[in-house]
């Protein structure tokens, strides 16, 4: 007799996920089906998977059989083709890019046994059954050593000794948590409360590690990756919204779920082509998925939600990996249809700019770069330098296109081409009448001024080698002081006919930390500024449209904290 609240799923496992082929409401009859189906000849593998709806309305999955035939019974490494950073610590094998790598080599494990990084080294028996797994996990370790020590130039004997000695460590650690008896249960009383009470005994870095072990104990019993999504963003949105730490242990979680092959593709449901795919990829890694045409109780939708919401760092890397991966192969945008490949190529580029920067950094720049030269007949360093050119001139945004080039000169592609992307720099920015192409003159001069601050801080801060990142902020001021000078800025701001503390209050808040901070724009505010201070009287009539004398010395007092914040007292 089946359990109350129980249901029966039959699963096939197809090229390397699960589908639910047929619900029963008894175990009897779940195993009659998947044995029909088996030895029918068409399938690989199938499972059976017990739903059972708790009382307090969550459903648990739990598999109750699980068999491939007999020629798709061996689980394979999959390809590799980029070398991951190398672990040298037991700790390292937690980084989000360690955990991207084992999703991605152990991608047919993962999707037939529906189980991620988190869980895998976080609960014992799961880590125990990969470890047990004939030469899988040999196999894995191998192939990331041999690439490991062709791109870092290391032993790959030792590399191989060095990441088999990590992993015991893991195993080891893994071991000793699932053990202990005194760990909350997130079913008891939400994560956030079991985070909690880990914090009050345990060091940050093992309270992660134990809040993790506690979560993958709920994880394991999902057997369907969407159900497995949904938990983790019901536990984000409990109580209003988590903390930065444990929301960071969930974000890590997710960003394991999206990183399972079938997962991304699920959600985004049927595109019309890989182009179409990619921009919804990058909207939803920016959270800006469009909602039209989903319903209310999507799942992209709610992951939407969770990503335009809460700082969700992991997760969206994993998205962008995932983007900038499809963007470096082979696969057209568009189908047989050059032109509209054309235009989701830009379409894609629009998608990942912004005015923090090139979405997906100095590694997305260079999937760019590759994907453009696609279009192009030359190939080799010709078609590379070709391929950077056009790419910066598609952004019509000078500040765009510098900010794509800082992202280009920082990926291996642009090292390699360090003189050609300062070329662009140069060429981009020399002319300080082009301040046109930076900003819009219709906007308010206090926006442009902070639009080009930010312009000249991300060239200040950016890894550009000496003198070219010194000569590249040079003109970006340059660039803002013809924009002070040519469109009067500080004329309309200091505007003859209004009162002097108004005059003096919107110069010196120009002065303040944040607003300009390129030494010519700068010190033509401050020479206006200490021109009005030096007036004889400043403070009789800075205060003279004021009557009453508590004001006029709180005025004052207000003036001269601004002048100590902007360095002028």
């Amino acid at each position: 007799m089946s359990p109350a609240g129980s249901s029966y799923e039959v699963q096939l496992y197809l090229q390397d996920h699960w589908v639910l082929d047929a619900r029963f409401t008894s175990e009897a009859e779940a195993r009659s089906h998947a044995r029909r189906l088996l030895s029918g000849g068409r399938v690989e593998g199938v499972r059976i998977v017990r739903d059972w709806l708790r009382a307090d309305g969550r459903h648990v999955e739990t598999e109750l059989h699980q068999e491939f035939r007999a020629l798709h019974t061996a689980v394979t490494v999959a390809p590799l083709d980029e070398a991951p950073p190398p672990c040298r610590a037991v700790a390292d094998l937690f980084s989000v890019d360690a955990r991207i790598a084992m999703n991605r080599l152990l991608r047919n494990y993962v999707e037939r046994h529906v189980v991620t990084p988190t869980e895998l080294l976080h609960n014992f028996p799961e880590l125990r059954r990969l470890t047990d797994s004939d030469t899988l996990l040999q196999n894995a370790v191998g192939r990331v050593a041999v690439l490991q020590a062709e791109h870092y130039a290391l032993d790959s004997r030792g590399r191989r000794d060095e990441l088999h000695g990590l992993i015991d460590g893991v195993r080891e650690r893994t071991r000793r948590a699932c053990a202990r008896k005194d760990l909350p249960e997130v079913a008891d009383s939400g994560f956030a409360p079991a985070f909690s009470r880990l914090a009050e005994t345990e060091a940050p870095e093992e309270r992660d590690f134990l809040a993790r072990v506690v979560l993958s104990r709920e994880l394991v019993q999902l057997r369907n990756w969407l159900a497995k999504l949904e938990y983790l963003a019901e536990l984000v949105r409990q109580d209003g919204g988590l903390a930065e730490e444990p929301l960071a242990v969930l974000d890590g979680a997710i960003a394991d779920v999206l990183g399972a092959p079938s997962v991304v593709q699920a959600l985004l449901g049927a595109q019309g082509s890989l182009g179409e795919a990619l921009c919804s990829l990058a909207d939803l890694a920016r959270g800006r998925l469009d909602a039209k045409g989903r319903p209310d109780d999507d799942a992209a939708l709610h992951l939407n939600e969770l990503l335009a919401f809460h700082d969700l760092v992991e997760t969206r890397t994993v998205l962008l990996d995932i983007l900038r991966r499809q963007l470096r192969g082979t696969q057209p945008l568009h189908r047989h249809d050059r032109n509209a490949d054309w235009a989701a190529h830009c379409d894609i580029l629009r998608r990942l700019t912004g005015p923090d920067g090139l979405l997906g950094g100095p590694p997305m720049a260079e999937a760019l770069v590759l994907r453009h030269m696609r279009f192009l007949e030359n190939g080799g360093a010709l078609g590379r330098r070709k391929a950077m050119e056009e790419l910066s001139d598609l952004h019509k945004d000078r500040g765009d296109r510098v900010r794509f080039l800082l992202a280009l000169a920082d990926s291996g592609l642009g090292r390699q081409h360090a003189a050609d992307v300062g070329r662009l720099l140069e060429r981009t920015t020399a002319d300080p009448q082009e301040f046109e192409r930076f900003l819009r003159i219709e906007e308010t001069p206090r926006i442009n001024l902070e639009k080009m601050t930010r312009l000249y801080r991300q060239v200040a801060d950016s890894t550009l080698a000496e003198p070219l990142r010194g000569r590249i902020s040079e003109n970006i001021d340059r660039l803002l002081v013809r924009y002070i000078t040519d469109c009067r800025v500080i004329e309309r701001l200091d505007r003859i006919d209004d009162p002097l503390r108004h005059r003096a209050n919107r110069l010196i808040q120009l002065c303040a930390p944040g607003i300009l901070q390129s030494p010519g724009a700068l010190a033509l505010v401050r020479d206006r500024v200490i021109a009005h201070l030096r007036q004889p009287q400043f403070e009789q009539k800075y205060v003279s449209d004021l009557p009453d004398r508590a004001l006029q010395q709180g005025a004052l007092r207000e003036f001269y904290r601004l002048l100590g914040q902007a360095g002028l007292r």
